[in-house]
């Protein structure tokens, strides 16, 4: 049920800026986007009598995505070469890999905070070019935004408390982590659910301006309204982000789009989104019996620090198809070509 192709409906730039037009200008923004009222299988809750909790809501900039700390969810497979994150709104469950904070080259994924500095501060024309950026992924546009805004990445990190993330010396060397792309996209939707940079990421071009096709990562999961791919000129490096009514979910590889797609079906499965929800609501329960459990954790000589920090490039690249949950290296910065 994973396996489905994903409900956003591709559209030419034109199109999508037209479109975009009634969410900057409009009063009414609903009607910019499809309504959905099934509930998100990616999001992985089966039917039950009782009533769901609320939404969690965060402060802008607040660090944590759950309410319990992340190692309680970090039980996807993830190593120095790929991470993952998923966050469900409507419960505040969190999962991912314990590489999930681990600084990895954003690839046009960044273009998402270049869109939304532009948007909060940039000019009229600029926050078009902007939002037919995110439809479809042009480096030109990213290239001229980031030089007129060179600040738009680390004003956004700092606005929005994305630790692993930071600008390089060209937008695409630029820097973010899974998990702060899924805590980023957590906070446009909390404040807008009809967000400008989201109605983009929903009306995205099938292929990019580039010629590459936009369709693969967390884009394959259902339920799935809106995404944002990102890969490497050398195609070596894939990255997506992706978002439906109720979850988020980020993904990055040192592999082929094919190898991200493949990864993200075999850690969102719906057995899983029942282990994650159930790991969240004892932890809700006991926060007594999960500081004990961490500060086990913490003192065994294998634990990983949930927060990462670039190591210094390499020449060579581990292989992206090792499926080792236990990862041997917090390196995941290692040299590349322009990104995308």
């Amino acid at each position: 049920m994973f396996y489905s192709q994903p409900s956003h409906r591709a559209a030419s730039v034109r199109a999508g800026a037209a479109l975009l037009a009634c969410v900057l200008g409009a009063a009414s923004l609903v009607a910019c986007s499809p309504a959905h009222e099934e509930d998100s299988m990616a999001g992985g809750s089966a039917q039950t009598s009782a009533r769901k909790p609320g939404p969690i809501t965060h402060r802008k900039g607040q660090l944590q995505l759950a309410a319990v700390p992340d190692s309680v969810g970090q039980f996807l497979k993830g190593d120095e070469s790929k991470a993952i994150t998923y966050y469900r709104i409507e419960t505040g469950m969190h999962m991912g890999s314990t590489t999930e904070h681990q600084p990895r080259y954003a690839l046009s994924l960044i273009k998402l905070y270049i869109a939304t500095y532009v948007l909060e501060r940039g000019s009229f024309e600029d926050k078009y070019l902007a939002l037919d950026m995110v439809a479809d992924s042009s480096d030109e546009s990213a290239a001229q935004l980031f030089e007129k805004y060179p600040r738009s990445i680390d004003a956004i990190a700092k606005e929005y408390g994305l630790e692993s993330t930071s600008a390089g010396e060209d937008w695409g060397h630029s820097m973010t982590s899974t998990y702060d792309v899924v805590r980023f996209i957590v906070q446009l939707m909390e404040d807008d659910p009809t967000h400008p940079v989201l109605v983009a990421m929903s009306h995205a071009d099938a292929v990019s301006a580039d010629g590459y096709q936009q369709n693969y990562g967390t884009a394959k999961l259902s339920d799935v309204v809106g995404s944002k791919w990102g890969w490497s000129d050398s195609k070596d490096r894939h990255s997506s982000v992706s978002f439906g009514e109720n979850f988020v979910v980020a993904a990055s590889i040192e592999g082929s789009a094919q190898e991200l797609t493949s990864y993200v079906r075999k850690e969102i499965t719906g057995k899983n989104l029942v282990k994650g929800n159930n790991l969240n609501k004892e932890a809700l329960a006991n926060p007594g019996a999960v500081a004990t459990r961490l500060t086990t954790s913490s003192a065994a000589p294998t634990a990983t620090s949930t927060t990462a920090t670039p190591a210094a490039a390499t020449s060579s690249e581990p292989s992206s198809s090792a499926p080792s949950s236990q990862p041997t290296s917090r390196t995941s910065a290692s040299k590349t070509s322009a990104a995308r």
